[in-house]
């Protein structure tokens, strides 16, 4: 995923850039990893390009943290949902009606853990500076 983002600061290896918030951002269960304030977001990047404040730059998230985020957000739920079942179903031989409540249970649950891994990788977010504009 290319975003542009506009450097604001520059210091020794790293420079700080600020990236808009695009409408994807909203349906984002993870929207905490990019660390958003109100409208942009800010990052702090190492590179050893020669950038100046001011400068418009395309930047590109790790494939790796994409693919890790959208398993967190859409297989963990699937896959708490049915670990509750079986466990309400055959574990504690709960009834159907039961063992389904149960799995909802597990859906819950997968919210809360959403929270927490979104909370737990919000500053380990990698951009790599793909080029300057």
């Amino acid at each position: 995923m290319e975003d542009i983002a506009i450097v604001r600061k520059v210091e020794d290896n790293f420079v700080h850039v600020e990236i808009e918030r695009s409408g994807s951002c909203d349906g984002c269960a993870v929207h905490g990893i990019c660390n958003l304030n109100d409208k942009t977001i800010i990052h702090k990047i190492k590179t050893d390009r020669d950038l100046k404040i001011g400068d418009r730059i395309e930047v590109n998230i790790k494939p790796s943290l994409r693919i890790f985020s959208s398993f967190v957000v859409f297989i963990v739920p699937v896959l708490l949902m049915l670990c509750f079942y079986v466990m309400g179903k055959f574990l504690f031989k709960l009834s159907e009606d039961l063992s389904i409540v149960v799995s909802m249970l597990g859906l819950l649950l997968s919210g809360l853990f959403i929270y927490l891994i979104d909370k737990l990788y919000a500053n380990k977010l990698n951009f790599k500076i793909i080029k300057k504009i």
